[in-house]
């Protein structure tokens, strides 16, 4: 094949980086084609840089308006694909690369309103009472619907470049680190949801914090968004240690870079944690809601711990978009947290910043 579209305009920023392995596969089955990917605006930035992809495209919103269609229609006919892989399904998706008249269009079976329009059809193993497959390996399904078998192309590792520029910037950033000679460890105490205040529990996320501290004198780097800014400062508050608090203060390639310096890096599950996965970095990841998979989102970094409460009292139904303080996250002592950062830490050792890695 000679030209590829890949439309992946819904989830977050995870969802998108964690289809960066079907990318790689794709290019390793056809290395002459030219890959272009349609993402959202808020998630494109992921895949910037990436080389499998040849251009990226974007939309502002997970479709094309009415109004938008047609030129939608008319920009990817002029382009001739020869095949076009949507892996985030909507009926406008469908409609649109069958408009153009993409001659082999791969989509999600299933959809009595659209999935009549792909000529390969992907049987979502989630969707069918699969509760052990990762999303990656989801994802790969769509590869494998063309006849290419991805694991010729090594391990599925999620991959995300970071410009010198962005590298430079964390430098710089991380002079700001509490004093001492204990392990850098990065926490990212949210999951980018749009709370009102007083509804996440930071009191917990400090006092994760204050025993990673005191048990194993870490100094801590707390990241977060610009809406998280307010959310951040309270942990760092509540925390009453000494703490680098980055929030509001990286973008995407600058926070992937501060990660990166981290021995450690501590998120619940979230964009964050598959960022720093991608990166290298030991990561441990938090599955307290009812609603997480930790089989389908673990972090595919090449260390990870992953924390999931034996007991969890949500009552049936709760979701994260409803629920009311997310006290399941009290049933993570900090006890554990501090044991898995410090088995990481044993297992895995890590240059801290301002020490040259290792040739």
């Amino acid at each position: 094949m000679k030209r590829i579209l890949v439309v992946h305009t819904g989830g977050g920023l995870g969802d998108v980086l964690l289809s960066t392995p079907l990318l790689d596969a794709l290019r390793g089955a056809w290395p002459a084609a030219e890959i272009d990917v349609l993402a959202r605006s808020g998630t494109a930035p992921v895949l910037e840089g990436h080389p499998a992809v040849h251009r990226l495209l974007r939309l502002p919103q997970a479709t094309p308006g009415p109004g938008e269609l047609p030129g939608w229609v008319a920009r990817l006919r002029r382009r001739r694909y020869e095949a076009g892989l949507v892996l985030w399904s909507r009926t406008a998706l469908a409609w649109m690369l069958f408009l153009a008249g993409i001659p082999v269009r791969v989509g999600q079976d299933s959809r009595l309103s659209y999935s009549w329009l792909y000529t390969h059809k992907v049987r979502i193993r989630s969707e069918h009472g699969d509760t052990s497959s990762h999303w990656t390996e989801i994802l790969l399904d769509y590869a494998r619907a063309l006849g290419v078998n991805p694991e010729e192309f090594g391990p599925a590792r999620p991959r995300f470049l970071v410009p010198e520029e962005a590298r430079n910037r964390a430098e710089e950033l991380l002079g700001g680190l509490p004093p001492g000679d204990g392990p850098v460890v990065g926490l990212h105490p949210s999951k980018g949801l749009p709370l009102p205040p007083g509804r996440w529990p930071v009191e917990v996320f400090a006092g994760w914090a204050r025993a990673l501290h005191r048990d194993l004198k870490a100094r801590l780097v707390l990241t977060g968004g610009p809406g998280e800014v307010d959310l951040v400062g309270a942990v760092a508050r509540l925390a009453e240690v000494e703490i680098l608090n980055l929030a509001g203060r990286t973008d995407l390639a600058t926070l992937a870079a501060v990660a990166s310096r981290c021995e450690v890096f501590v998120c619940p599950d979230s964009g964050p944690m598959h960022l720093a996965a991608a990166m290298g970095v030991p990561t441990v990841g938090v599955y307290a809601l009812d609603e997480d998979f930790p089989q389908r989102w673990a972090p595919l970094a090449p260390a990870r711990r992953i924390i999931r409460p034996a007991r969890r009292s949500c009552p049936a139904g709760c979701r994260k978009a409803t629920c009311p303080d997310f006290h399941c996250y009290r049933a993570v002592p900090p006890e554990e947290v501090v044991g898995a950062v410090a088995g990481l830490l044993v297992a895995h050792p890590r240059p801290a910043p301002g020490v040259p890695s290792p040739p």
